[in-house]
């Protein structure tokens, strides 16, 4: 290795002097490097790649190498010089699930690996003892420590637990006034859903009467529903959210009020700054 750092000393030098972006990359040799998901290269047997740049930037490198997890790094160039990134890449084995449920995520101790869509996927894991976690949407996520043999194929098992439906709502802001002043002219029904979920969205008034619906397909978490509350009166409604998947149904209620009785004149307010800042900022020129 030594013998090279006089040569790699100046080449740096001279890509300094003649303006270069120079990125050396030190890893696994034979490793195969991206740059912004682009092949640029593959590290050479000492261990190391020199790339010249075409430009200052934000980078995303990318390393490769089979039977060792990726390694991924962001990396700003702000001016010509040398950059340096050592991706040290993990030993990896393959991995193998069978599941009552696809497609699954799969984390290893918090570390994203990807996604499996049927048993025929495999995904490299490091290699050692490992915990490994699995997540479907609408089901319970599962936890398991298994010994990874390197440079070879593991098999697992595993039972992902179905999630019961449960289902929240919160109305923001809970008085809104549709009065086309640009502040608080709408609001949103946020939706909380435990799992995947067929969702209908009233708002009915103080006679049980429909005033406005929507259906839509919910999925896990926060759900954004926006009404504009335009063809209702000013007065108290009620919004009602149902969810419901084969098997289970959950309803759940929350009053909304339209009160158009405050202008704020904000749209007024805006329009005059922007003006006034673009006749400003055609005087200076």
């Amino acid at each position: 290795m030594r013998k090279f750092l006089p040569i790699l000393f100046l080449l740096i030098a001279s890509a300094v002097l003649a303006g270069d972006y120079v990125l050396i990359v030190y890893s696994e040799p034979l490793s195969q490097v991206f740059v912004n998901g682009n092949y640029v290269g593959t590290v050479d047997v000492t261990g190391q790649m020199i790339l010249t740049l075409n430009s200052s930037g934000k980078f995303t490198i990318t390393v490769r190498k089979s039977w060792y997890i990726p390694f991924e790094s962001e990396i700003i160039v702000s001016s010509p010089g040398e950059f340096v990134i050592f991706a040290n890449l993990k030993e990896a084995g393959a991995l193998r699930v069978f599941s009552n449920v696809y497609p699954v995520e799969v984390f290893a101790e918090g570390m994203y690996l990807g996604k499996i869509h049927s048993v025929k996927d495999v995904l490299y894991v490091p290699a050692g003892t490992v915990t490994l976690t699995f997540k479907a949407p609408g089901y319970k996520e599962e936890a398991v420590t298994v010994q990874v043999k390197p440079r070879s194929e593991n098999t697992i098992n595993i039972y992902l637990e179905e999630k019961a439906l449960a289902l929240d709502l919160k109305v923001e802001p809970e008085r809104f006034s549709p009065n086309g002043d640009w502040y608080n002219d709408k609001t949103t029904f946020y939706i909380y859903l435990s799992k995947p979920a067929d969702l209908s969205v009233e708002v009915l008034n103080d006679r049980g009467e429909t005033i406005w619906f929507r259906q839509l397909k919910g999925s896990e978490g926060t759900n954004k529903v926006i009404w504009d509350g335009k063809d209702a009166s000013d007065g108290r409604y009620r919004v009602r959210v149902t969810a419901s998947t084969d098997d289970e149904m959950q309803s759940v209620e929350k009053e909304v009020i339209v009160d158009r009785s405050e202008y704020t004149y904000f749209k007024e307010l805006f329009i005059g700054s922007v003006l006034a800042l673009v006749v400003l900022l055609i005087l200076v020129h």
